[in-house]
């Protein structure tokens, strides 16, 4: 039982740093986006590490 618990324990905290570390690279890659299309018009593709990506439009508010 003992092994069982220790078990699940690492397996939940293994998975919460996989949900950390995607997120803090989503949030990262939504900054380099929005630096890259600060001068851009909506649509236009820009490079960001090293991917093509578009613009997107400005959030309304």
């Amino acid at each position: 039982m003992k092994k069982l618990l220790t078990g699940l324990m690492a397996l939940t905290f293994i998975a919460g740093l996989g949900l950390s570390t995607t997120s803090f690279a989503d949030k990262h890659m939504a900054e380099a986006i929005a630096k890259a299309c600060k001068d851009k018009k909506p649509g236009d593709m820009v490079k960001v590490d090293g991917k093509e990506v578009k613009c997107p439009e400005p959030k309304k508010k």
